[in-house]
């Protein structure tokens, strides 16, 4: 900026001046300049004694030079202001004070992308944005809903050994990353109670007690937070003095007594009878002939629902029990001193018990057992007995069971067959398959292909009879002993099981109930490996120059070659990779060269203890191959000669060795690509003084020289990929399995494709590339076994329904019958066999003569008798709660009556033949019973109602 210009800083007033102006003509800026340096020459200091004037620096500019590395230079504008913002002439400001402007730089090249690049440190700790707003280091209180930020340290560093650099070397070629990223603190959640709900009432209605609140949990305590307080509260209360001193009565409520027939029931039936006099039954021969066809019938009816039947003998009884008022001394007082409270009824009705009653046993039945069973050696027998009388009322003492087995031995002589044994089978494991697991958790993923990682696998297990072989063996023989008894008494013959062979094949399914035992497991987790692809060291340095075969050195062709090795190899082997060896063509071959294998000890010239010196290199004579040789096959080469060096001083400047050469940040050069490697060295101490040598600058202690400078003319083997296997011709073995046999396969052949490639060119004629590393095109291989399918018999046909049916059904039932495939064929071996399941009609049953309990109309409500409760507090004579029964008859499905027997074993659980009953009082609500549910109103979830009436 000019001086006497207007810089940014520069007052309003000035700039209204100037703006004044710009009508009338440039020439007024001539007259202004003048006046501007007369006013900043007016003094030095201001009314409070600040400076007036001070250095303002611009930032520093592109690095320049014309060598990479440390010694480029980069420059920036420095100007003197006034206070008041504008620039004027740099001698009113101090001199002595006077930035730089100038410094060394780090000139960055295109080729420094291959050794410096960015260093990314962890994440640190979530910290919130309220700590951070409020400049406190430590962390604030978590607030709910709040993110914080975390930060991470970035750097710019030297590949080769993780030093520290500028971090505009790697700004250069990219920007650089964020330091700083939101993140989300889980805060912990307290609990949170409602409000307390109101006091109870009293306990008491006199004297001292207890009232309590309650409140509930709204949100439960998450992530650490505070616990839930207490949820209850109790606190004493006194409703008022007692009439009377608190806690002198209380009731004494007794057991009920047993269960009894009112004494002056016969009586009153007797009397009733004599009231009727000897014209009572005359009355009945009064009415007509229907009247009295009406009433025989009622009578029938009356007797079904008064348990006639032998299995009932059901009487309806009362019991009572004794309510005492007693003193705190133990005294018995009259029932008006605890009349504040409610008395308990002293009388109810009751079920007269009655013990079960069974008929004796019966007979015993057959021996179940007709095999031999190491686990259970003998069989079983049952017997059973019927129901007489059923048990009635609480106290009652209830059947015992109906039916009993004992062990027992099968009559006849000589051994019994074993018994069947059923095992476990299993099929092979199926294939590892992710998408199984992938399709429990999201179904849109189960047709993926491609997976890999944790997988299922997953195979059938079934049951099968272990020792059918055995059993067909031995039923075979017991026919033949039958249709031949007269050769067996003639020859005795050996054990047969000691001389029998037979082949065991696949075994039929049968019902997994028969077997016995853990089942095993049907899926096991299963890891499918994912691809690995094919990672390779960089490129080694660049051979001698050698003859493609040094055998024949007629010509004077000759090749450098550079190899990479296989770090990670991928899966199906190195097939995959890239080429691993490339070569040049160079002039002057030779099949041996010197190798610099390393360097002595660093020797000062003439004797003395430090200074510059050299270094006897140690060397060896090598092949093309790199192998060791004599060393006079080099005599046409030049060894290495000596290599300076320096033993420093002790006042001298100490430098460390140089660092490695980086590598190459070109592979070849050509007319506008250069290959450049680098090295660097630092200062380990620095010279004393009085003579020492002095320290080199910044750049010395970076060297950079060529590399790879052969020109960009590569050749390489390039592979195409192996073909599938077949078959050799001149091998003799067939591919085919017997049995089990798995190592009859044959041994196949492989070929591919192996072309010359030019590096960014294409392919050339063969006779470009090197013949010597050219890889083989054909390869041994073997074949596949070819796997059958196995499948294992059909499973015998499933049970239809039983003989007859309790519905009559139009749908025709099926049985079907199976058979598992385990092992599925693979490698062109035979397909499995269709189909795997049949299925066929199964006979229409019959109706089966199903039994079902009929119930039959409740008996009226039966009360204690009045004279019985008529003192007990709040009884009425008409109303009350009592029992009544009803009778609980057997049908057969066509109604016609069954033994209870029948229903006991075949029917559902018996309906109750009792229960509680009110006879509802005056005053008392009374109600309709309930109507039907009405049809449910939607398909899926739908509302059925009832409805029932005030009467």
């Amino acid at each position: 900026m000019a001086p006497g210009r207007r810089g940014p800083g520069t007052p309003a007033g000035v700039g209204r001046r100037s703006g004044a102006t710009q009508g009338g003509g440039s020439c007024l800026w001539v007259v202004v300049l003048p006046l501007l340096c007369l006013v900043g020459t007016a003094g030095a200091q201001t009314d409070d004694g600040k400076a007036m004037y001070f250095w303002e620096t611009g930032p520093w500019g592109r690095c320049m030079g014309s060598d990479c590395g440390p010694g480029g230079s980069q420059s920036r504008a420095v100007w003197c202001a006034h206070v008041d913002g504008w620039t004027t002439l740099h001698t009113n400001c101090d001199q002595a004070q006077r930035p730089s402007n100038q410094r060394n730089c780090f000139r960055v090249c295109d080729w420094h992308k291959d050794l410096y690049d960015w260093q990314l440190g962890a994440w640190n700790q979530c910290v919130p944005v309220s700590a951070r707003a409020n400049g406190a280091p430590q962390l604030a209180l978590c607030h709910g809903g709040e993110e914080g930020t975390q930060l991470r340290e970035v750097g710019c560093v030297l590949r080769a050994d993780g030093s520290p650099a500028d971090d505009a070397i790697c700004e250069y070629f990219e920007p650089k990353p964020r330091l700083e990223q939101a993140c989300l603190i889980p805060c912990p959640q307290d609990c949170v109670v409602s409000q307390y709900s109101p006091w109870t009432s009293c306990s008491k209605t006199c004297g001292t007690g207890l009232k309590n609140r309650v409140r509930s949990v709204l949100v439960p305590p998450m992530f650490g937070g505070a616990a839930c307080p207490n949820l209850t509260e109790f606190h004493t209360c006194r409703p008022g003095p007692c009439s009377t001193p608190e806690g002198v009565y209380s009731l004494r409520i007794g057991p009920w007594g047993p269960c009894a027939l009112p004494l002056t029931r016969p009586a009153r039936q007797a009397k009733r009878r004599r009231g009727k006099g000897p014209g009572g039954r005359d009355k009945v021969g009064l009415k007509d002939p229907e009247a009295r066809e009406l009433i025989q019938k009622k009578r029938t009816r009356n007797r079904l629902n008064r348990q006639e039947s032998p299995f009932w003998d059901i009487q309806v009884g009362y019991q009572t029990r004794d309510v005492t008022c007693n003193h705190w001394n133990g005294t018995t007082v009259e029932l008006h001193e605890c009349t504040p409270m409610d008395l308990p009824h002293t009388v109810q009705s009751c079920l007269l018990p009655k013990d079960c009653q069974l008929s004796a046993w019966s007979a015993w039945g057959p021996c179940s057992n007709a095999c031999s069973d190491p686990e259970a050696p003998g069989g079983a027998r049952s017997r059973g007995r019927s129901v007489l009388q059923f048990a009635i009322g609480e106290e009652g003492v209830p059947c015992e069971a109906l039916g009993e087995t004992e062990a027992c031995e099968p009559p006849g002589e000589g051994p019994l067959p074993p018994c069947p044994t059923y095992t476990w089978r299993s099929t092979e494991w199926s294939d590892c398959r992710v998408d199984l697991l992938l399709s429990q958790q999201d179904r849109r993923r189960g047709n993926q292909t491609g997976l890999c990682g944790g997988g299922l696998q997953t195979r059938e297990v079934y049951c099968v009879q272990g020792n059918a072989e055995i059993l067909t063996y031995l039923s075979d023989l017991r026919d033949k002993d039958r249709a031949a008894p007269t050769v067996r008494q003639m020859k005795p013959s050996a054990p047969p099981l000691l001389s029998v062979t037979f082949h065991i094949t696949a075994s039929p399914p049968v019902q997994n109930q028969l077997c016995q035992g853990p089942v095993p497991s049907r899926s096991q987790l299963c890891h499918l490996p994912c691809p690995t692809e094919c990672q390779v060291s960089p490129w080694g340095a660049w051979g001698p120059c050698t003859f493609e075969n040094c055998d024949d050195q007629a010509g004077k062709k000759g090749f450098k070659i550079r190899r990479r090795r296989v770090t990670n190899a991928p899966t199906g082997g190195p097939g995959s990779c890239p080429h691993l060896l490339e070569a040049v063509p160079c002039e002057d071959p030779r099949c041996h060269d010197w190798r610099l294998v390393s360097l002595d000890r660093c020797r000062p010239d003439d004797g003395k203890p430090c200074g510059p010196g050299a270094q006897t290199p140690q060397i060896q004579c090598v092949n093309s191959s790199g192998g060791e040789v004599d060393k006079s096959l080099c005599s046409s080469s030049l060894p290495p000669e000596l290599v300076p060096c320096l033993v420093p001083c002790s006042r001298d400047c100490v430098l460390s060795d140089w660092t490695p050469w980086s590598s190459c940040s070109q592979t070849c050069s050509s007319k506008t690509i250069e290959g450049k490697q680098m090295r660097t060295r630092s200062i380990l101490a620095y010279n004393a003084g009085e003579g020492g040598a002095p320290c080199p600058n910044s750049s010395a202690l970076q060297e950079v020289r060529n590399c790879n400078e052969h020109a960009c003319t590569v050749y390489h083997w390039q592979t195409g990929p192996w073909g599938t296997c077949t078959e050799d011709p001149n091998a003799g073995t067939t591919n085919s399995t017997v049995g089990e046999d798995l190592t009859s396969c044959s041994t196949g052949v492989q070929t591919r494709k192996v072309i010359c490639v030019r590096v960014n060119v294409g392919q050339v004629p063969p006779k470009k590339c090197p013949e010597g590393p050219r890889p083989g095109t054909i390869r041994p291989c073997s074949l596949p076994c070819k796997k059958d399918c196995i499948v294992t018999p059909f499973s015998d046909w499933t049970s239809c329904p039983p003989t007859c049916d309790t519905a009559v059904s139009s749908v025709k039932q099926k049985q079907t019958r199976s058979r598992l495939v385990i092992q599925f064929p693979a490698n062109g071996g035979q397909d499995c066999p269709e189909p795997l399941e049949e299925e066929r009609d199964c006979e229409a049953p019959k109706v089966c003569p199903g039994y079902r309990w009929k119930t039959h109309k409740w008996r009226k409500c039966q009360l204690v008798p009045w004279f019985l409760r008529q003192f007990s507090p709040g009884a009425q004579e008409s109303c009350g709660s009592g029992l009544q029964t009803r009778a609980v008859s057997c049908r057969r499905l066509d109604g016609a009556a069954a033994e209870l027997a029948e229903c006991l074993l075949q029917a559902r659980s018996m309906p109750p033949a009792t229960q509680r009953c009110v006879i509802p009082c005056q005053d008392d609500c009374q109600l309709t019973s309930w109507s039907k549910f009405t049809p449910c109103s939607a398909d899926c979830v739908g509302v059925r109602t009832r409805k029932r009436a005030l009467i």
